[in-house]
């Protein structure tokens, strides 16, 4: 029998929150960055370098962060990040050089955010859904999109009415007070905790695993369908995050206000939390290979709305949020039910950390190579843009080499 409420359900409204502010910090950085090129004149690859920087602190710091959550439970360790975090934000109200945004974002807050991104509550979320994995990994990372909404908005109405510093200051101390109460009280590690089991039923669904427990995590290292997910993960964050970091920039230098670019940029950020719900509950129905197919196709749409998106062409703009909002939203949930349908097990927090270490490489490098070649050619166009639909189109391709398991309908005392 089922209870008449799963608590499952508020570990899934926890990692809401929490991966709520994650994204909406990483994107909100595309409204500093703007203010920050405007005003103390930095060459744009050198202020895309600091988010570069906190992509190469997320590929550090993922591993350890599902290690830890796997021995020692998720509170003990994502309180801490969240401090980090919110320190880190606060600091970059006093950056004056190159170098300390480097220092306090690049790092300080690179090495925090993982605390709070989708490792943690894949980690955890893992242990509590099995029927309905895709659709409580679409509402969490939901989360992603909201965050993105508001606090793109938010920086944005901090930076015009107290500067880009207050708002820094404002932002780390809403991630403090906000975050540190929900996971201390609220957030558990599996459903055994409290007397529950997955999907909170007294008999519990089987399914094939490639990992079984106790077996060693080195040896997902040879697994061939692990280093498939990453190919075709990287391929896929390659072209989201070179969109989130670059769009404002690419917008703005095609006619538009900097506020319509960053609207937009927030318009996506809301959009994207619906598709995220449809998406994960899509997969549960067809499958996690079509799912990501049909929502890749909106990505690549979304790349060609952009750069026709002009100042005579204003209206353009909402092809784009719809597009790539669902677009965006198609790869978080995939990413999270298609590594639980494969490796879901006891050390399945530190599988999804590897995994999420890797795949951070090609966009550290993407961001990063978008603002070079604009320093040098001084145009987004063409480059960026094959670049772009390049990644997409490969991230299709692969997604259909992996090999996933047949789900046994079988239920066991």
């Amino acid at each position: 029998m089922k209870t008449k409420f799963f608590y499952g359900w508020v570990v899934v409204g926890v990692s809401f929150i929490s991966m709520a502010f994650w994204m909406g910090i990483r994107s909100s950085f595309s409204v500093f960055y703007a203010k920050l090129v405007d005003e103390l004149g930095w060459a744009r690859a050198d202020i895309a370098l600091a988010q570069s920087l906190t992509f190469i602190m997320y590929m550090v710091v993922v591993p350890f962060v599902g290690t830890l959550i796997d021995r020692f439970g998720p509170r003990r360790v994502v309180i801490p990040g969240i401090l980090l975090t919110g320190i880190g934000l606060a600091l970059c109200a006093t950056i004056k050089d190159v170098l300390e945004i480097y220092l306090f974002y690049g790092l300080i807050v690179g090495i925090g955010t993982p605390f709070i991104s989708i490792v943690s509550y894949s980690s955890v979320l893992a242990h509590w859904f099995q029927k309905r994995r895709g659709l409580a990994s679409g509402i969490a990372t939901s989360g992603m999109g909201i965050g993105t909404f508001g606090l793109v908005i938010l920086s944005q109405i901090l930076i015009a009415s107290y500067g880009w510093r207050m708002a820094f200051l404002i932002l780390g101390f809403l991630t403090i007070c906000l975050l540190i109460p929900a996971n201390g009280l609220l957030l558990r590690h599996k459903p055994e905790e409290i007397g529950l089991t997955t999907d909170g039923q007294t008999k519990v669904y089987s399914e094939n695993s490639q990992v079984t427990t106790g077996q060693k995590v080195g040896g997902i290292l040879k697994n061939r369908n692990f280093w498939m997910c990453i190919a075709f993960a990287s391929l896929a964050l390659l072209a989201v995050h070179i969109i989130l970091v670059h769009n404002v920039r690419i917008l703005m230098d095609q006619g538009l206000s900097m506020s319509k670019a960053a609207s937009g940029l927030a318009m996506v950020g809301l959009v994207s939390s619906v598709f995220r719900i449809f998406w994960g509950w899509l997969s549960d129905k067809i499958g996690r290979k079509m799912s990501y197919t049909l929502g890749a196709f909106f990505l690549i749409s979304s790349t060609i709305f952009l750069f026709t998106t002009t100042a005579h062409q204003e209206w353009f703009i909402h092809f784009f949020v719809f597009c790539f909002s669902a677009g965006w939203a198609v790869t978080a949930p995939s990413f999270m039910a298609l590594l639980a349908d494969l490796f879901k097990g006891e050390k399945f927090g530190t599988i999804y950390g590897l995994f999420e270490s890797t795949i951070y490489g090609l966009s550290v490098l993407g961001v990063w190579l978008v603002g070079l070649i604009y320093d040098f050619k001084g145009v987004y166009w063409p480059h960026t843009f094959i670049i772009l639909v390049t990644s997409i189109a490969g991230s299709i391709f692969v997604i259909w080499l992996i090999e996933l398991p047949r789900k046994n309908a079988v239920f066991s005392e």
